[in-house]
């Protein structure tokens, strides 16, 4: 059984007030550039902050997200404002770019200290006090997920030469608590594994197989990586998200989603899978002709698995709910029509203890908070912007309030 939710925008107290001319306009989502750090969206007179919010039906907590130009990391209560942030040290060469080392994603520690990935450079940690506590140079990029132990994994690319082409293959490394490597996976080592594992319809190597010369320069193949500037390669899996399984009672009958194994998102061939812990070997595989570029697959509690649909052939993004021992999708929202919810890239979801789904709208610097049933109960637009253009956020995760006041205090 699918569920399809149905929204063209927040239900207000008072469906008879006037809206604002622009209205509309404040819900569509415009089509984003890849990777850029700002949205195609000019920012208007108070279209900043938290614009919309039922706190009797809300999950309470606080929001954590981090911004790349300004190198910070804030904690927001659900009124949007700033509770606690972290600064952190970035040296930037001239010759670099925000893309280059700006920080997509930082993770909030048991203890108030904060990981941090500076896109491309290093991995570090800070404490709650911004003070860094140890820093490793490394082609870090979009995730980090902290295991019960402490330890820590991060996905890490490299460039190896493949088929007469730059490709770029992502690693999973495995750290310490205090940054020291103890394992390590590579892609490029294990591709007739991943090949054997996964569906090929949309690897790198069936969409080579499938042209008779090369691919130019500039060529826009959604599934062939999308190749960059020149002296920049192909993207072979593109691995964005890294979980470690929680206990469920799923892993207590299928060993393939047992406590400790990881997670992961092969987004550029469209499928999430499941690696056994130690081994990284594939236990579990899904998405082929369903997903599109995907983000942020996270187990629930039920056995289930959410996950961020961004739909770029769809040009429309969805969060799924699937049950992976079916392969039933038991849950989507994916409101109409397609420019009211569409990230091209980036995006994440997060299942609230209230049965709430955050979805992080990435592109468009957006984050909401909808209910089963597709009401949204919470919006918030990114204050940071370029000029009057609003930057884009990677992901947003809400922290139980018992948490982080116990921390605040405790500071």
């Amino acid at each position: 059984m699918v569920i399809l939710l149905i929204w063209a925008g927040p239900v207000l107290a008072d469906e008879t007030e006037e809206k604002p001319e622009d209205w509309e306009r404040r819900l569509e989502m415009l089509r984003s550039v890849p990777y850029l750090g700002t949205t195609q969206d000019t920012v208007g007179g108070g279209q900043t902050g938290v614009l919309y919010w039922v706190p009797e039906k809300a999950q309470p907590g606080y929001n954590l997200y981090c911004t790349k130009d300004t190198r910070e990391a804030f904690l927001l209560d659900m009124d949007g404002a700033i509770v606690h942030h972290w600064t952190y040290p970035m040296e930037v060469s001239e010759t670099e770019t925000d893309q280059d080392g700006g920080s997509d994603h930082a993770i909030l520690l048991e203890d108030g200290d904060l990981i941090v990935i500076r896109r491309n450079k290093e991995l570090l940690r800070i404490d709650r006090d911004s003070k860094v506590l140890w820093k490793r140079a490394m082609l870090a990029h979009h995730d980090v997920a902290v295991s019960p132990d402490g330890s820590l994994y991060v996905i890490v690319q490299e460039i190896r030469r493949y088929r007469g082409l730059r490709v770029w293959f992502d690693n999973l490394i495995h750290l310490t608590a205090d940054g020291r490597e103890i394992g390590r996976w590579e892609t490029y080592q294990h591709l007739n594994e991943l090949k054997a594992a996964l569906d090929t319809r949309d690897f790198l190597d069936t969409v080579l197989d499938q042209r008779t010369n090369p691919p130019p320069q500039g060529d826009d193949s959604l599934y062939a990586g999308r190749p960059k500037t020149e002296g920049h390669g192909y993207d072979y899996f593109h691995l964005n998200t890294i979980t470690v399984l929680p206990a469920t009672p799923l892993g207590e009958r299928d060993r393939r989603f047992q406590e400790g194994n990881l997670l992961v998102c092969f987004r550029s061939v469209n499928q999430i899978a499941v690696l056994e812990k130690g081994t990284y070997h594939i236990l579990w595989a899904w998405g082929q002709a369903e997903l599109e570029w995907p983000h942020h697959p996270t187990l629930l509690p039920n056995g289930h698995i959410l996950i961020f649909d961004n739909g770029v052939k769809r040009q429309r993004s969805r969060v799924l709910e699937m049950d992976p021992l079916t392969a039933e999708i038991v849950w989507q929202y994916a409101p109409p029509p397609p420019e009211v919810f569409y990230s091209y890239t980036r995006g994440s979801a997060q299942r609230l203890d209230n049965a709430n789904t955050l979805i992080c709208e990435s592109d468009k610097g957006r984050a909401f908070e909808v209910t089963p049933q597709g009401e949204i109960v919470w919006i918030w637009l990114n204050p940071e912007t370029v000029g009057d253009v609003r930057k884009t956020v990677y992901r947003m995760i809400r922290h139980p309030e018992a948490v982080i006041e116990a921390l605040l205090e405790g500071g």
